[in-house]
């Protein structure tokens, strides 16, 4: 008995040619509801009529792997058609045989051709059997697409639990819908990862004008497989060296990958430059080409240390002006995290050119537990380059104006949270520093909710206006006589509120040899008098300003005392 093909191949292909067709229909079916329900706000002034439209946005999402599964679904059925198919005339060939046979034997027992067919026969049996089996099993492993949680009709009501307010429901909604894209993401490998982000470039947007809280993207990445792990570092670098959450090694690798393309262009650019080079042109359009040439290179140098590992980028945002330099390697024996934030005109290039991480690299070579960070995480004052004196003094401006201090804080205490989510960093002792402007973002942090256990001003600016000390943090003030602190004795700078001035901090000023007292007159009067009052000023202004944030031999005095107190 020759066993009949259980299952009708056409039948097969008919329902492969069913799934493709609804998975076309999903997308744009998708896209209708949630444009719908987005105009919900419109006719329907209510709270919960924006917690509802978000609600519905997801199923975007929700369709289109929904519709995906279908087309696997699909090639699935279709493959396991035409084996079924070539299965059939494979049945057909046996039946004439066992005919032929049937005929030519007559009665004749010829036990070795029966046993050959019976062989046949069997074997035919077992691949389609192990055929079916195998569709099966493909079918079963299509991950199911996520879940999206929305009314049903008829269905059982959820057990009744705390209530929640809307405030905290709109939260929750929010916090899935920007969630989703990266759940998509994860079940994807790496190159249906980068085709989804090119298709999706929303979803970047999403994330980064409504970043998730760090804790549920730590709690989300630790769930990922190795293997997910390392398809998102591939497919979506910028993406996920940018996301607060993400262990800190892991953004480090991500933004090794986007900054190896970069050194591509980068690269690109240097050959197109030095044809310029040799051409004829005036002297000024030479040494703009020069100078964009040697940008150029220090960009290349930089990016080929974070190709190699020697450099390692927490964040990388160039097109953005924000870049994070990580020094040290978070683990079980980190004990201190060091967040430096350097001055006026910092810009990414000054990160290429090693004009910033100097004391915080220093700090992290003196000790082994030690994991620091270098911010820009944001614009600074003067870091636009405008030409000359011109963009000098704007700079200066900048610095001294107060709107900057509110986001600029903001920003540096999302890094704090983001900190806070890696367990191996959690528990350490924190410690901020900024050098000349730097103070003013690290104290608007505090206002912001960032505690650190030690803040160091280098030189600092000022504290920001209602910001207070906080009683279990101590708080020390590092400077030479400089250009700022000459601007802060005579109040020109922060309204009076110099780290000097503001009792929290423990001022310690060191003399250079280029320091003179100036004799002003009894009651600041034009003309100089020996009794009176006088000004600590600098013959070298703003190399003594230059020089608390630096790590030459003449400023290991200071070095070592900062480092001795940072260790307590």
């Amino acid at each position: 008995m020759i066993p009949e093909i259980p299952v009708d191949a056409a039948a097969l292909g008919r329902v492969a040619e069913e799934l493709r067709a609804k998975a076309a229909l999903l997308p744009e079916a998708g896209s209708a509801v949630v444009s719908r329900w987005d105009g919900l706000e419109a006719v329907y002034e209510a709270p919960e009529a924006a917690a509802v439209a978000a609600k519905m946005r997801p199923l975007a999402v929700v369709a289109a792997d929904v519709g995906e599964a279908l087309l696997r679904a699909a090639d699935i059925v279709d493959r396991l058609s035409d084996d079924l198919l070539w299965l059939a005339l494979r049945r057909r060939g046996l039946v004439e045989h066992v005919a032929e046979f049937a005929r030519a034997a007559r009665g004749i027992d010829d036990r070795d051709r029966s046993v050959e067919l019976t062989r046949e026969i069997d074997g035919f049996a077992a691949d389609v059997d192990e055929r079916i089996d195998q569709a099966r099993g493909d079918l079963a492993a299509i991950p199911l697409p996520p879940t999206w949680e929305v009314a049903i009709p008829d269905a059982a009501a959820p057990p009744l639990g705390p209530r929640l307010t809307w405030a905290v429901r709109s939260e929750e909604i929010a916090t899935e819908l920007v969630m989703a894209p990266l759940l998509a993401l994860a079940r994807s490998g790496t190159s249906r990862i980068a085709r989804l982000i090119a298709a999706h470039p929303e979803w970047a947007d999403l994330l980064r004008e409504h970043p998730p809280a760090p804790d549920v993207v730590r709690a989300w990445w630790d769930t990922l497989s190795p293997a997910a792990a390392a398809a998102l570092i591939d497919g979506a670098p910028a993406l996920v060296g940018a996301l607060g959450g993400v262990p800190p090694l892991a953004r480090v690798a991500a933004n090794r990958v986007t900054a190896r393309s970069r050194l591509g262009d980068v690269e690109a650019e240097l050959a197109g430059w030095e044809r310029l080079r040799g051409e004829g042109a005036s002297a000024d359009l030479q040494a703009e080409r020069r100078a964009a040439w040697d940008a150029l290179r220090a960009e290349r140098d930089y990016l080929r240390g974070v190709e190699t590992g020697k450099v390692q980028l927490y964040l990388y945002e160039p097109a953005d002006n924000r870049i994070i330099e990580m020094f040290g390697t978070p683990g079980t024996g980190t004990t201190r995290v060091l967040t430096y934030v350097p001055g006026t005109f910092t810009r990414v290039d000054s990160f290429y050119r090693g004009e910033v991480q100097g004391v915080s690299q220093w700090m992290t070579e003196q000790e082994s537990g030690m994991v620091a960070f270098v911010w820009k995480g944001t614009d600074f004052p003067g870091d636009d380059e405008y030409p000359g004196q011109t963009g000098f003094g704007i700079g200066l401006l900048e610095a001294n104006g107060p709107d900057r201090a509110a986001p600029a804080g903001e920003a540096l205490a999302r890094l704090h949270r983001e900190v806070a989510s890696d367990p191996t960093l959690a528990h350490c002792r924190q410690i901020a520093m900024g050098h000349s402007w730097g103070l003013v973002p690290v104290t608007a942090s505090e206002v912001q909710g960032a505690h650190y256990d030690q803040v160091h001003s280098l030189s600092g600016a000022w504290v920001p206006e209602g910001w207070t000390l906080d009683a279990s943090t101590s708080y020390s003030h590092w400077s030479y006589t400089d250009a700022l602190s000459m601007a802060q004795d005579a109040m020109l700078v922060g309204a009076g509120r110099a780290p000097d001035a503001v009792p929290a901090f423990e001022s310690h000023i060191y003399e250079r040899p280029t320091d003179v007292d100036v004799l002003l007159g009894g009651d600041l009067a034009p003309f100089v008098t020996p009794d009176g009052p006088s000004q600590r000023v600098s013959l070298s202004p703003l190399a003594n300003h230059s020089l608390i944030a630096g790590v030459s031999e003449e400023n290991k005095n200071a070095l070592n005392d900062l480092k001795e107190r940072l260790l307590k």
